[in-house]
């Protein structure tokens, strides 16, 4: 796992190299096929038992997976071939990040029925997009018989997934909430700082700016980028400079800071699922 405080203290080039040899060493776990057992009588097992259909361990072993596949791909041209690209690596951060996250919010909760209706409330907004990105084709004029049995198949896990969670103390409502991924980052940190003590919420707010700067450029805008833009061709009209062109760039620091914001997360998620799956 990546130490937060040990990376400033170091170059560029060293820091990237040990979360790239990080990195590889979590794609070996994660390209096994045996890495995700549960072992029966584990705290993961007992969780677990709440909804078999989708249990709360293969969301945690996808988010971690997606998270390493992310920073993996984010590393590579980096560390392979000494290439920053200006805009696609932010896109995998925050991707990364958001699936580092999740494996963290149902493993990291204080409570087995909290964990397991996490666990209830991501599968039921997955079964949810599923079903609504299937009728939406359907609608499209390109319905065929799977797609009608999918959704039909959907709607029924998601009234399984409600009346699970029922069973649990949650309401309907509660599980059906769509997951907002700010607050589910949010309280993934908290709990990461219960783990991990700093004296002030620098770590929250941090992953809060990278985490809305991502999505800026996830989502195609250019205010993210705009002060690692490097103008070249400005006229001023009036008091204002018109903007005709600019370089994008990334620096290695801005590169690093979004590698350890998702290795932090990654290497958290490990020890809790690695903990969690085996019987004490």
């Amino acid at each position: 796992m990546v130490n937060s405080s040990t990376p400033r203290q170091r170059g560029s080039k060293e820091r990237l190299a040990d979360i790239a040899s990080q990195v590889g060493q979590w794609r070996e776990i994660t390209g096994q096929a045996t890495a995700q057992d549960v072992q029966p009588g584990s705290s993961l097992d007992a969780d677990d038992q709440a909804f078999p259909l989708y249990p709360a361990s293969h969301h945690a072993w996808h988010g971690i997976s997606h998270a390493v596949d992310h920073l993996d791909m984010f590393m590579h041209p980096l560390v392979e071939s000494n290439l920053s690209f200006p805009l696609a690596p932010q896109t995998l951060a925050r991707s990364g990040v958001l699936g580092a996250a999740h494996a963290l919010w149902v493993l990291d909760a204080t409570t087995r029925p909290v964990r397991q209706i996490r666990a209830l409330r991501l599968a039921h907004e997955e079964f949810q997009n599923e079903r609504k990105a299937y009728e939406q084709l359907a609608n499209s004029g390109a319905a065929t018989a799977e797609m009608a049995a999918i959704v039909a198949t959907r709607v029924e896990w998601i009234g399984r997934a409600v009346k699970a969670g029922v069973a649990l103390g949650a309401t309907a409502t509660q599980v059906q909430a769509k997951l907002v991924e700010t607050d589910v980052i949010d309280d993934v940190l908290r709990r990461y700082e219960v783990a991990h003590p700093s004296p002030d919420d620098h770590l929250l707010r941090t992953y809060r700016l990278i985490w809305r700067m991502h999505s800026g450029v996830a989502h195609g805008f250019r205010w993210p980028v705009i002060y690692r833009t490097d103008f070249t061709n400005a006229v001023m009209e009036g008091e204002e400079q018109r903007q005709l062109g600019g370089l994008v760039t990334n620096d290695e620091d801005q590169l690093i800071t979004s590698a350890i914001a998702m290795s932090l997360l990654i290497g958290r998620a490990f020890d809790l699922y690695n903990n969690r799956r085996v019987k004490h």
